[in-house]
């Protein structure tokens, strides 16, 4: 039986989403006249504003088209294979040996300051793991030079997915608690 777990990264980019909107219309209502009049002069300070703003635009319609990650997790044998996607475009593939992990966590890349969010509403989580006998952790899903957003949620699931498989794995009570793992 082959059981694969498919993570898709989610992200709502409502910044860009409202920059195109006020870009494009304050572009528009920068360029509103300016060729119908008879003083049209190609190097106004309207018309440099308005390309400006349209340059704005273009290059938020560009990030919001991006293609975002996507995650596929599987064993073979006694090893987790990551599948590592941006689109349809395979970036890479990890391979863990499942006996070497002893633990697994969710934790911040920057310590939490005082009445911060709780996690389930913080972007800067990442799923770690620590190999056997060693005291430090790692991230899981390392990608050089990106930046991509996993929701808590989908954490628990791939913890819960490897602690299937390997199940005297240690997770730390409060985060096995409360999802239930």
């Amino acid at each position: 039986m082959h059981q694969e777990l498919h993570i898709f990264e989610e992200e709502t980019p409502v910044f860009w989403g409202l920059a195109i909107l006020v870009c494009t219309a304050g572009g528009t209502y920068l360029l509103s006249g300016t060729f119908v009049s008879m003083d049209w002069n190609l190097l106004n300070i309207q018309q440099i504003g308005a390309l400006v703003l349209f340059l704005i635009s273009f290059w938020g319609i560009f990030k919001l088209s991006e293609p975002k990650y996507h995650f596929a997790f599987h064993f073979e044998s006694e090893i987790l294979v990551i599948d590592i996607q941006k689109g349809t475009h395979l970036l890479k593939t990890l391979k863990l040996p499942a006996q070497e992990i002893d633990a697994l966590r969710f934790s911040p890349e920057y310590p939490r300051l005082p009445k911060e969010a709780l996690f389930d509403f913080s972007r800067s989580y990442h799923l770690m793991w620590r190999r056997k006998n060693e005291p430090s952790y790692q991230k899981v899903l390392s990608v050089e030079s990106a930046q991509f957003t996993l929701k808590v949620d989908d954490i628990a699931k791939i913890m819960h997915f490897i602690q299937q498989r390997v199940p005297d794995i240690y997770i730390p009570p409060e985060q096995s608690d409360f999802f239930n793992l």
